[in-house]
């Protein structure tokens, strides 16, 4: 498939997945108690897992479902629940998880810091890093500590931008096609 026509069908597949409707709408059971932010960030969150590839060995076995977890309070509902529900990535189940501890978090395959988890995150990254976790998150702070994945408020609508080298040195293989739907990609140039 050409890749601009892989492009359009990302950039429309992705809309639909984030129930996008005409007029900016969000079409979902739970839109009185999680806020439209939220929604469109869970979506994010479900599809960056198919856009990302770990090292061979991240993963014990081929059961093994795909942890998602979320540091701190969950902003989600049942959001992240409902839009992972029955769904594979490359044959994993998806499971979410409430992480509260730094070994909690090491056991995930991508966590979700929500704004005002930075200090913890920060005490984390390291052993984030070692142990092939995709980080994500949503405030300035949280890029500057190495974070991988940064959620961006631009007027009412939800970017990100990717720190290829923090993703790089955990052994991630992020997808170029989501690198182009990415409002930045911070990436020093290899030496030759």
């Amino acid at each position: 498939m050409p890749a601009r026509a892989f492009g359009c069908r990302l950039v429309a597949g992705l809309a639909g997945i984030f129930g996008l409707l005409p007029g900016g709408q969000v079409a979902a059971a739970t839109a009185d108690t999680v806020s439209r932010e939220y929604q469109v960030k869970a979506a994010f969150l479900y599809n960056f897992t198919k856009f990302v590839e770990w090292p061979s060995q991240h993963f014990a076995n081929e059961d093994r479902p795909l942890v998602i977890g979320v540091l701190g309070r969950n902003p989600f509902g049942g959001e992240l629940e409902q839009i992972t529900w029955g769904r594979r990535v490359n044959g994993r189940e998806i499971t979410i998880a409430f992480i509260d501890t730094a070994a909690a978090a090491a056991a995930a395959d991508l966590v979700f810091v929500c704004a005002g988890e930075e200090s913890r995150f920060e005490a984390m990254s390291t052993a984030l890093r070692q142990a092939q976790v995709l980080t994500i998150g949503e405030s300035p702070r949280f890029a500057d500590a190495g974070g991988m994945i940064t959620f961006l408020r631009e007027a009412d609508k939800v970017r990100f931008a990717v720190n290829l080298d923090s993703a790089e040195r955990a052994g991630l293989k992020i997808s170029a096609q989501l690198l182009k739907l990415a409002t930045d990609v911070q990436h020093k140039s290899k030496p030759p």
